[in-house]
C-alpha cells in the first residue's frame, strides 16, 4: 500500500514539473515575443510616407525650403515629359532617386520654363524607392496580399482616359484620399505587358476588380494635396 501511495506522489510530482517547465517556456516565448515587438524599429521620418509628404519633402511647403533642409549633395533634376501630361523634378542623392515632385506639364513650352521655382508649392510627390514606407509598413515591394492584411480588402482599377495607370484603394485604410498606391506584377517588369488586377473582359474606359495577380504588389507610392488645400 504504501509503495502504491508512494508512486502516485512521485507520478503527480512529475506532472506538476513537467507544467511548471511548460509554464516557463511559454512565459519565456512570450517575453521573447514582446522584447522583439517592443524593440521593432519605428520609420523614421526621414524616411516616413504619410499625408504630409513623402520623408523631408512636405506637401505644402517651398521647393526652396526642400533645398535647404536637404543634405548639401542633393540634386534636383528636371525629367520631361515624365508622363503625356506630367513633368518632374527628380530627387536625387548618392545617385539614387529619393522621390519626384510632380507638376503639370505644357505641351507645346519648353520643359525648363515653366519647372517649378524655389518659391512654388510642393503638391503632388511620387517614390518607387523601397526605403520608403507608410506608417503601417507599406512600401514598393509589399505584395497585395501582405498590405490587405494591413489595409483591409484591395481594390484595384485603372481607367483608359487616365493613362491606364492602375491604382489599388484599401478598406480601411483611412489617408486613401492624399495618399494611392500603384499596382504592379511581375510582367511590368519583364516585358511591359499586362495588370496586377484582374479584369473582367469587356470594352469600356473604367475598370475595376478585387480580384489580382498572385505576384502583385505596389509600384510607387504617391502623396497629393488640392492647391487650394495647400498651405506654406
Amino acid at each position: 500500500m504504501n509503495k502504491i501511495i508512494f508512486l502516485v506522489i512521485l507520478t503527480l510530482f512529475g506532472c506538476q514539473s513537467q507544467k511548471t517547465r511548460l509554464e516557463l517556456q511559454t512565459d519565456k516565448v512570450a517575453a521573447n515575443f514582446n522584447e522583439v515587438s517592443a524593440t521593432k524599429p519605428a520609420v523614421t521620418s526621414e524616411f516616413l510616407i504619410s499625408t504630409d509628404g513623402i520623408g523631408k519633402a512636405k506637401l505644402g511647403k517651398t521647393l526652396g525650403h526642400l533645398k535647404r533642409i536637404s543634405p548639401p549633395d542633393t540634386e534636383f533634376d528636371l525629367v520631361s515629359p515624365f508622363t503625356s501630361d506630367l513633368n518632374a523634378i527628380a530627387v536625387t542623392q548618392k545617385g539614387l532617386v529619393q522621390y519626384y515632385i510632380l507638376y503639370g506639364a505644357e505641351s507645346d513650352a519648353d520643359p525648363a520654363e515653366f519647372a517649378p521655382q524655389d518659391d512654388d508649392v510642393i503638391t503632388l510627390l511620387m517614390t518607387s524607392n523601397y526605403n520608403y514606407q507608410t506608417e503601417e509598413g507599406i512600401k514598393v515591394g509589399t505584395s497585395i496580399k501582405e498590405a490587405e492584411d494591413l489595409c483591409g480588402d484591395a481594390i484595384l482599377s485603372y481607367n483608359v482616359d487616365g493613362e491606364s495607370v492602375e491604382y489599388i484603394s484599401f478598406g480601411d485604410y483611412n489617408n486613401s484620399d492624399n495618399i494611392r498606391f500603384r499596382a504592379s506584377y511581375f510582367k511590368l517588369i519583364s516585358d511591359g505587358l499586362g495588370y496586377a488586377g484582374i479584369y473582367p473582359e469587356y470594352p469600356g474606359v473604367a475598370y475595376t476588380t478585387d480580384k489580382y495577380q498572385s505576384d502583385a504588389a505596389i509600384a510607387a507610392i504617391e502623396v497629393s494635396c488640392p492647391d487650394d488645400e495647400c498651405s506654406n
